[in-house]
Parts: structure tokens; sequence; C-alpha cells
């Protein structure tokens, strides 16, 4: 007779083993999730790093001592504020021009920013192994490959009539808007049913008062953002050429021509240009820096820089950049002149045509009065003072403004748009994550 083997217990010793294999994936998912919430946080400082370093190289290469160092710092920064301490509880490394990717080419420098970051991250269930930590890393790249959406600025944080439109003024920008950064509930006024702004957009952080533009409207509460070119900019620190001649001539002309050795000509008098007066530019740019203003005349045409136009493809060439640098003073440009300026395409002052800096308050930059014109190939750079347009006589043409509040009564401003003209060289950029 057969004697049947008893077969009390094997639900327990079923249970225990499947109890050891649930346990088993229940270690190995709590150690996976531990490993991707850790690459997660890497991610999020990498890009914070990559973004920081190329922001900060952006807009403070042109004014800070050593600006690769000054944005390595700030890409450690940015890793320091997501926890990620470089040598102390991980590793953080900021470089510019990648060490591999499409971003990689050339030598030096190159505006693209690659933070590559990593930190030991403890495992639970995998120390059972031998296994009791694991570098978790990520890498991110960040530049400069897109172009600005706006070419007017206007900087004042809290004025009211930041932006003032009166009579019949016209703006004519199809491929670029305005931001006005007030926060004021007035930060634009309008004057009048007939003011025109075409553009893509009309942008305030604060609110409108009065009317409408068309047929591109006002759009309020948009939020704050800051400017291509830093506001502190400053003049030349010195002067390679000085003059004190006060009435530039064709027939003196060539004595205060600025070139790629004098590119900082500074004129210590109040200057009138006459007719014909032609300064010329360079590849690297030249400065006119003038310390008690500068006045066109009634009926002078003056040209500042060189460049060569493309009505085909609506670009410049061959550009010899110059800038008009107002110290002190300003611009005092009479009724039936004109004033042709082509900014230079490289170096501090890449695409500035006029400036007036921030130390320089005292008065507004009137660039349109009477019956006067003016032909720029660059910008008008005012942050610490008011540019002015007044009457419909003549009118303006200018690749965009940087300036603290802006006035224009009855006048007519095309800005084609810089980056349109100078796509290769523009400093008009916008940061974004490449990689």
């Amino acid at each position: 007779m057969t004697k049947f083997r008893g077969e009390d217990g094997q639900t327990l010793v079923l249970t225990a083993l499947c109890m050891t294999v649930m346990l088993g994936f229940m270690a190995m998912a709590i150690d996976v999730g531990i490993l991707f919430r850790a690459r997660r946080n890497m991610q999020i400082t990498a890009d914070a790093a990559a973004v920081s370093g190329a922001l900060d190289y952006y807009y403070n290469s042109s004014t800070a001592s050593n600006p690769l160092t000054h944005a390595q710092a700030a890409g450690q920064a940015a890793a320091v504020s997501n926890g990620i301490i470089n040598g102390t509880n991980g590793t953080v490394l900021i470089n510019c021009r990648p060490s591999s990717g499409p971003n990689s080419g050339g030598s030096g420098c190159n505006g693209y920013f690659e933070a590559i970051v990593w930190q030991p991250t403890a495992t639970v269930f995998m120390g059972m192994f031998g296994t009791h930590s694991l570098n978790v890393s990520a890498r991110a790249v960040a530049g400069t490959p897109v172009t600005s959406n706006a070419c007017i600025w206007i900087m004042d944080p809290t004025a009211a009539s930041a932006l003032q439109l009166q009579g019949n003024s016209n703006i004519n920008a199809p491929g670029c808007g305005i931001y006005v950064n007030s926060n004021n509930s007035g930060a634009v006024k309008v004057i009048g049913n007939s003011n025109n702004f075409n553009g893509p957009a009309l942008d305030v952080v604060g609110g409108l008062s009065g009317h409408q533009t068309s047929p591109t409207p006002v759009t309020t509460g948009t939020a704050p953002t800051s400017p291509p070119i830093p506001t502190n900019l400053a003049g030349p620190a010195g002067c390679t050429q000085t003059s004190a001649l006060t009435s530039i001539t064709t027939a003196n002309m060539g004595s205060v021509s600025g070139s790629g050795v004098n590119n900082a000509v500074c004129f210590t008098g109040a200057v009138s240009l006459g007719n014909g007066v032609s300064l010329s530019g360079a590849v690297g740019g030249v400065t006119y820096v003038f310390e008690n203003g500068v006045t066109i005349p009634t009926g002078a045409t003056v040209n500042v820089g060189s460049a060569t136009y493309s009505s085909g493809t609506g670009t410049f060439s061959n550009t010899l950049g110059a800038t008009i640098d107002l110290q002190g003073g300003t611009l005092n440009q009479n009724s039936n002149s004109v004033l042709n300026a082509y900014a230079p395409t490289s170096g501090t002052y890449n695409s500035i045509a006029i400036m007036q800096p921030s130390s320089n308050t005292t008065t507004p930059l009137q660039v349109q009065f009477g019956s006067n014109n003016e032909y720029l190939d660059g910008i008008i750079f005012a942050p610490g003072t008011q540019v002015y347009m007044q009457d419909n006589g003549g009118g303006v043409t200018a690749s965009g403004v940087i300036t603290k509040t802006m006035f224009i009564k009855s006048s007519s401003f095309t800005v084609p748009g810089y980056s349109v003209a100078n796509l290769a060289t523009t400093p008009f950029r916008v940061v974004t994550l490449m990689e």
C-alpha cells in the first residue's frame, strides 16, 4: 500500500519564496526610483548652470574684466542654488565651447556653454550586494541661436508714460516688437485715436492709459525681461585721438577720421558737423566721443561709418562701423538735415549707432525735429534719458532703441530690425537650451 506524503506547509514555503522575489523587485524599484529622481535633479542643475553661464556671458562679455571666468562663476552659482557645490558634494564643470556635439567647433569661447554635473547617490538595497552608491550625471548646452522678437526696449521700471504716443505718430516695425519695462498702471500712454503701431507685439509690464494702438494693440501685464545690451555700458575708457576742433568740414574731416588704430576719437568742445562730412569707420568700429554735444546744421548731410546695402536681400555688408558717443550734451539735428550712420558689427559697441550712456542724463536725446531725417544701420542707445521725436516733416529709420523712456509726437519711426539686416553679427539674440 502506497503511503502519500503530507502537503502541510507548502503554502508557507511558496509564500516565503514569492515574498523574496517581491522584495527583490521592490528593492530594485526603490533604488531605480532613487536614481531616476537624482538623474532628474542633475538635469535640472545642468540646465540651470548652462543657461546661467550663457546669460552672464551674453550680457557681461563687453563689461566684465574676465567674461569667461565671470560666466563660469555664474554657472557654478546656479548649481549651488540647486544643491550641488563643486568639490564638496558633487562635481560641476562649466565649459565655453562644448566638449562634444554640434556646437563644439572652433577654438576658444564661442558663446555656447556646456554644463556637466555629477554626484554620488546612495542606494538602499543594492548596498547589500556591495554597491553602496552610484554616480549620477547630466549634461546641458545653452547658447544664443535665436534672435529676439523685440527691438525697442523702454527700461524705466516704474515710470508713468514710459512710452508716450501722441498725435498721428506711426511706428512701422514689421519684424520686431516693443517691450516696456515699467510696472506703472499708465506705463504706456496713447493720446488720440490715430496712433499706429505695426509690429508683432507691443508688450508692457504695467498698464495702458488712453487709447489703443492699431493695427497691433498694446498687451498689458507681460513678464519682466532684460535688453540684449547691458544698460550700464559706458563709453571708451580713454581716447586714442583728441581734438579741440569745433567745426568739422570736408576740408578738415580727414584729420579726425578714425581707423583701426584711432578707434576712440574724442572732441573736447561743442562740435558742428558741416554738409558733406563723412567720418570714417573701421572693421572693429570707431567711437566718436562728443564731450559737449554735436550739431548737424540745417540742410547738412553727414555720414558716420559706411556699408554696402543690398536691396535684393535687405542686408548690409562690407561694414566699416562707427558709433556717435554723446558723453556730454546731446545731438542737435536741425531741420532739413540728414544723418546716415552705420554701427560696428563687432566689439564693445556692436549694433550701436548713437549712444548717450546712462551717465549722461541731463538732456533728452531728440532724434527727430522738423523735417530732418536719420537713416541708422544700428540702434539708438540712451538708457539714462528719454528718446524724443517731434513733427512729421521728416522721419527716423533705425534698427532699434534701448532707452529709459520714449516720446513720439506726430512722428514717423521705421524699424526694419537690426537682426534682419545683420543676421550674422547681431547681438539681439535669445539664450536657449540647445542640447
